[in-house]
């Protein structure tokens, strides 16, 4: 298919996010269909990238912590992918996580997809270590955030800091309802 220029990003919100269902058809599977059809219905955000009124690429997204984002999904349709739509995604997620100051984000990929691992990776994503530090005492072991994102056998966890945390004991601030926040 030949290039073609998406409209703008946009939030998809309440029954307008069915209209990213195409989009998880044609980009999962199995066990993962079933999960992205149910976050796409539950998570905080989802931003979509549209051609002529289709939606053709969406991200899902979340702040699991008052501090931590998460990418639950990003998906683009056969047809659309290798136009840059997924990077445009993540670009977008990233931007919407730093300005809502949120200082580490998440994301995770089967281990054999090598197309979105290394679009994570050429975003500065790291592979988080099972053992590492936690993400508030600067290193991004998230041990006891891997619940809230349903990480599986097979999968590989990213992440990235967008910010350092607080020095000299600065409070975090208070969680403002996860899992509902608007980012």
């Amino acid at each position: 298919m030949a290039a073609t220029v998406p409209t703008p990003l946009t939030d998809l919100v309440g029954a307008d996010r069915e209209r990213a269902v195409p989009v998880i058809v044609d980009s999962f599977t199995g066990i993962y269909r079933w999960h992205a059809k149910r976050t796409l219905r539950q998570v905080g955000r989802v931003r979509a990238a549209s051609v002529g009124g289709e939606v053709v690429g969406v991200s899902m997204l979340e702040r699991i912590a008052p501090a931590v984002g998460y990418v639950y999904y990003l998906a683009v349709r056969r047809a659309f992918r290798r136009q840059g739509l997924g990077a445009r995604l993540l670009d977008d997620a990233l931007t919407l996580f730093a300005t809502d100051g949120l200082r580490v984000v998440y994301a995770a990929a089967e281990e054999d997809n090598a197309s979105s691992i290394a679009l994570f990776l050429s975003r500065k994503f790291r592979t988080v270590e099972r053992r590492e530090r936690g993400y508030a005492e600067g290193g991004l072991g998230a041990w006891g955030l891997r619940s809230k994102m349903w990480i599986v056998s097979g999968e590989v966890l990213l992440g990235l800091r967008l910010a350092p945390e607080p020095v000299g004991g600065a409070a975090t601030p208070p969680e403002p309802g996860v899992g509902t926040t608007k980012l």
